[in-house]
C-alpha cells in the first residue's frame, strides 16, 4: 500500500490533479477542499470532514480497496479522521483550532484524541499521518501536552515515527524541514509526522514544491 500524506495548503482542482499523479493507493490530505469543490478521478473515493468548505481534512483511496469508517469514530474529535482500509487503520491527522476547542493548543488537541482512541490504536495495525501542527519548543506546550508527550505516549503503545526511525535523528534535531511558514525558506519547521506500529518498505520526505504548498509531502509504502 502506497500512501501520500500532504498538507496541500487550501486546495484547488489543479492541485488535486497534480498530486493524483503520485499514483498512491491512499492520500491523506490536510487542508483539502470538500467534495463539492474538488473532484477526484474515476476509480477513487473520498471521505472529508471540516468546518469550512475550502479547507478540511480528507482521505482519498482507490475504490477497489475495502474501506470503512469504524463504529467508534467520534466526530467531536475534529480533524482526526480514522478509516480502516484493507484491514489497516489509517488515521489522518490535522489538529486544528476551532470555535469549540479554541482555548486548547495543538498538542492538547492531538493528545486528547489519541488518548480516547488508544484502545483501538493498541489493537489495530495502524498508520497515523498528517500535519500535527506540533514541534519541540513551540509556544503553549506543557509537561502534559507537547510533541514530546505525544511521542512518549505513542511509543508506549509500540509506535515509532517513520522519519526518526529511518534517519536516526532525535526529535527537535531534524535535518529536514516539512513546513516553511508563509512560504518563507528562512522560517522552517518540522510539523508533519507519520507514526505506525507497522514496518514500512519505504518512507521519504519529498522535495518542496512551493507551487502546491508550504508543506512537504510524505511518501511511504507498507
Amino acid at each position: 500500500m502506497k500512501i501520500l500524506s500532504y498538507n496541500i495548503n487550501r486546495s484547488t482542482q489543479e492541485k488535486i490533479d497534480k498530486i493524483m499523479q503520485f499514483n498512491a493507493d491512499v492520500f491523506i490530505l490536510p487542508e483539502v477542499a470538500c467534495p463539492s469543490q474538488v473532484k477526484v478521478p474515476e476509480g477513487y473515493r473520498m471521505e472529508w470532514m471540516g468546518n469550512y468548505d475550502f479547507k478540511g481534512l480528507g482521505v482519498i483511496w482507490k475504490s477497489g480497496m475495502k474501506a470503512e469508517i469504524p463504529q467508534w469514530y467520534n466526530p467531536c474529535h475534529q480533524h482526526f479522521l480514522p478509516i480502516i482500509i484493507e484491514n489497516k487503520l489509517i488515521m489522518a491527522a490535522w489538529p486544528t483550532r476551532t470555535d469549540d476547542n479554541a482555548p486548547k493548543d495543538y498538542p492538547q488537541i492531538a493528545m486528547e484524541t489519541l488518548q480516547e482512541y488508544a484502545p483501538y490504536l493498541k489493537e489495530c495495525p495502524t498508520v497515523i499521518s498528517g500535519d500535527m501542527n506540533c514541534y519541540k519548543g513551540q509556544a503553549g506546550e506543557t509537561k502534559q501536552y507537547s510533541i514530546e508527550t505525544i511521542f512518549s505516549f505513542l511509543e508506549g503503545m509500540g509506535y515509532v515515527s517513520a522519519y526518526h526511525q529511518k534517519t536516526g535523528e532525535l526529535l527537535g534535531k531534524e535535518s529536514k524541514t516539512t513546513y516553511y511558514h508563509r512560504f518563507n525558506e528562512n522560517s522552517p519547521f518540522f510539523l508533519d509526522y507519520t507514526f505506525s506500529n507497522l514496518a514500512f518498505k519505504s518512507y521519504a520526505l519529498c522535495e518542496w514544491n512551493k507551487e502546491i504548498s508550504d508543506h512537504v509531502a510524505q511518501m511511504m509504502e507498507l
